[in-house]
C-alpha cells in the first residue's frame, strides 16, 4: 500500500480487513470494496470523520452600560459543535452563537456570547461545549466573577429560552437575560415576566400599535369626510334658498315693471 497509514488486518478467500491510523477530516468518503469472483460483487460503505473541538477559551469584557460580556470559542471541530451556558443556580442557556469556517474548508471555529448584568456574591456561569465526538462528555469552563477587577454587582442578557440543567452536572447556557443576586445566577424577570415574554409582547405589540394608529386615522378620515359632506349640504341648502330669493326677486320686479312703466307714460 502506498499510503503507510493503512494497514492489512486479515486476508482470506473469504474476507479482508484493513486498519487506517492517524485519521483526518480529508479521510472521510465513500469506501468501496471489490470483489473478484462470479459474479464479480461491489460494495461501498460511507466513512464519517469527526473532529473533537479544541479546548474552549474563556474571555471577559465589561462595558460600564451594558454590564460584563463572557465570549466562549472553540477551534477545530467538524460538524460545529453547540455551546451553551450554564449559570450557578441550574439554569442552562443558548448564547448567541456564530460559526466561521476555517481556511482548510473542513473545519469550524465557534464563538457564544452571553452579555451579564446583574450578579452577586461568588457567582458563576460555566461554558460547555457538546459535540458528537465527545459523546456524553463536555468540555467546561468556568467563570467567577468577582475574578473580574474592578466590577460591580451587576444582571445577565440574552434572548432565548432557559432549561434546567441536572443537579450537580457542570453544563454551560447561553443568551437570556440574568440576575445573580446572593450567590445565585436567576432568570431576569420584568413585572413576573421573563425577557422572552417581553421580547415576544414587543413583536406582538408593534404590529399592534401600528394597526390601531391606522384604524385612528381611518376614523378621523370618515369622520372628516362626513362633516365636509355635511357642510356641502347646508352649503348647497344656503345656496339653493339664495338662487331662489333672487328668482322671486326678479319675477316680482318683472310684474312691478308694467306699472312703473304706465306711470312713466
Amino acid at each position: 500500500l502506498r499510503d503507510q497509514r493503512y494497514k492489512l488486518i486479515h486476508y482470506s478467500k473469504d474476507e479482508l480487513s484493513i486498519r487506517l491510523s492517524n485519521v483526518t477530516v480529508h479521510d472521510e468518503g465513500v469506501y468501496k470494496c471489490f470483489y473478484y469472483g462470479t459474479p464479480f460483487k461491489v460494495k461501498t460503505t460511507t466513512v464519517e470523520v469527526l473532529a473533537a473541538p479544541s479546548k474552549p477559551v474563556l474571555e471577559a469584557s465589561q462595558d460600564t452600560e451594558r454590564g460584563i460580556t463572557l465570549s466562549c470559542s472553540t477551534r477545530g471541530s467538524k460538524p460545529r459543535p453547540q455551546i451553551t451556558w450554564l449559570l450557578d443556580n441550574g439554569i442552562q442557556l443558548p448564547g448567541d452563537t456564530t460559526h466561521k469556517l476555517e481556511a482548510n474548508g473542513e473545519k469550524w471555529t465557534t464563538t457564544s456570547t452571553l452579555t451579564v448584568l446583574a450578579y452577586g456574591p461568588n457567582s458563576t456561569a460555566s461554558c460547555l461545549v457538546h459535540h458528537k465526538a465527545l459523546k456524553e462528555e463536555k468540555l467546561a469552563v468556568p467563570f467567577r466573577f468577582e475574578d473580574l477587577p474592578g466590577t460591580a454587582h451587576l444582571s445577565t442578557s440574552a434572548g432565548s429560552e432557559a432549561t434546567s440543567a441536572a443537579a450537580g452536572e457542570e453544563e454551560l447556557s447561553g443568551t437570556p437575560t440574568h440576575r445573580v443576586p446572593n450567590g445565585t445566577l436567576q432568570h431576569q424577570t420584568w413585572g413576573g415576566e421573563s425577557q422572552d415574554s417581553i421580547q415576544r409582547e414587543k413583536d406582538v405589540l408593534l404590529p399592534s400599535l401600528v394597526a390601531v394608529l391606522i384604524f385612528v386615522l381611518l376614523i378621523i378620515v370618515v369622520l372628516f369626510m362626513r362633516k365636509l359632506k355635511k357642510a356641502h349640504g347646508v352649503w348647497k341648502r344656503e345656496n339653493d334658498n339664495s338662487e331662489q330669493t333672487l328668482e322671486s326677486y326678479k319675477s316680482k320686479s318683472n310684474e312691478e315693471s308694467p306699472g312703473h312703466e304706465k306711470n312713466e307714460q
